[in-house]
């Protein structure tokens, strides 16, 4: 079951083993207060379409490098490694220049944290305006629904225009539709928008 009211989602279903993997890695990241978003293809696994996910996308907050240090610190302490390098100052410098990097639960490569800091307007609109899911007694922060759609199609593949149609259906009555547009001309994506139907 799905409620949504204002800016927050509240899923009743039990938790799968993506779920617990994702909650596992952004307990780090609430423990340390550093603001995220989630955003791309685990958003609309999480809001319960049907599919198989390699990655999970996190963009957090531009950090120092004495904060992102403690921060992949405490990511291995928690049970991950850093499918990148063991090289702090290199991961720095990835993030720093725009890159992703990557962990996973250790001894493991599937599925992944793909984890970057935000980089332009439209990720630190993802990060300023997130939405909360509330899940069990856990809570997630997720890029708003209409950036999610127009970034869907923007990405293009058929996996991603699926999961735009998907969530667009899903919420179609509490998709703001001038919010969505903007995002639409923004990416670019206007000739895409029939695939929602």
């Amino acid at each position: 079951m799905i409620d949504i009211n204002g800016n927050k989602i509240t899923l009743k279903r039990p938790l799968t083993h993506l779920d617990k993997f994702v909650l596992k890695f952004i307990s780090v990241l609430d423990k340390l207060k550093i603001k995220y978003v989630i955003v791309s293809g685990y958003v609309s696994i999480l809001l319960g379409r049907a599919r198989m996910t390699e990655d999970v996308d996190i963009l957090i907050e531009k950090l120092s490098a004495p904060d992102f240090t403690k921060l992949v610190k405490d990511i291995v302490k928690s049970g991950f490694w850093c499918l990148n390098s063991d090289d702090l100052s290199e991961l720095f410098e990835l993030m720093k220049t725009g890159h992703s990097i990557r962990f996973a639960e250790k001894g493991i490569v599937i599925p992944n944290i793909e984890l970057r800091f935000v980089d332009n307007s439209i990720d630190l609109g993802a990060l300023k305006n997130r939405l909360v899911v509330k899940l069990s007694e856990h809570r997630l922060n997720i890029s708003s629904l209409e950036l999610q759609i127009a970034y869907k199609l923007y990405l293009g593949s058929d996996k991603d225009v699926e999961d735009a149609r998907y969530l667009y259906k899903l919420f179609g009555n509490f998709i703001n539709k001038r919010k969505l547009n903007d995002f639409v001309d923004i990416l670019k994506v206007k000739d895409k928008v029939k695939y929602l139907e």
